[in-house]
């Protein structure tokens, strides 16, 4: 049994992203956290007001994470290298934690303070790479929603599976970055 002075809402947060990916993040319920986590399930309204709040909490938790993770892979990286970067880092960080990218993409923003500032720091690391091609903030805009969209469409397809022929994934990949590098050079 976990020990009370044990339990942080950190650990119920890791708890219940290895829960979710074992049976599915819509088949989490407190009692199976609590059971995973053998203590009574009571407990975990102590951290938590209910099943929206967790999910909350573990959206902002795995933002922390990928924000962490895209600064310190981008460090002295600019222009074409830093997209590349950011590319692969986003990708590989997505197939990492597919339970967790499947609750981001489904929470709403807008819903919580902390994760629309997190998601927005997020658009702000891809708005400080693409100033590098140009300085008009519309375009920068413009390009940072093109290469997000690129980059969650690919992670979100490939992740159920719909990239089912002989064209080597990684090849696709590859040529969708540097076809998005050739179109923002351009201008």
């Amino acid at each position: 049994m976990v020990q009370k002075r044990n339990l942080t809402k950190e650990r119920i947060i890791e708890a219940a992203f290895l829960l979710a990916d074992e049976i599915g993040l819509n088949q989490i319920t407190f009692q199976k956290l609590a059971k995973e986590l053998d203590i009574k399930y009571p407990s975990l309204y102590n951290h938590f007001a209910n099943m929206d709040d967790l999910k909350i909490k573990m959206t902002i938790s795995l933002l922390n994470d990928l924000n962490s993770n895209l600064m310190q892979r981008l460090i002295g990286k600019s222009g074409e290298d830093a997209i590349k970067e950011f590319a692969y880092a986003y990708r590989d960080f997505a197939f990492k934690n597919k339970t967790g990218y499947g609750l981001y993409v489904n929470v709403p923003s807008t819903k919580d303070e902390e994760v629309k500032n997190l998601s927005k720091q997020t658009s702000s690391i891809i708005h400080k790479i693409l100033e590098y091609y140009s300085t008009d903030n519309t375009f920068v805009i413009h390009k940072s929603r093109a290469f997000r969209s690129l980059l969650h469409g690919f992670v979100s397809l490939s992740s159920h599976g719909y990239f089912q022929n002989p064209v080597n994934l990684e090849d696709s990949f590859k040529f969708m970055i540097d076809d998005f590098i050739s179109s923002i050079s351009r201008n």
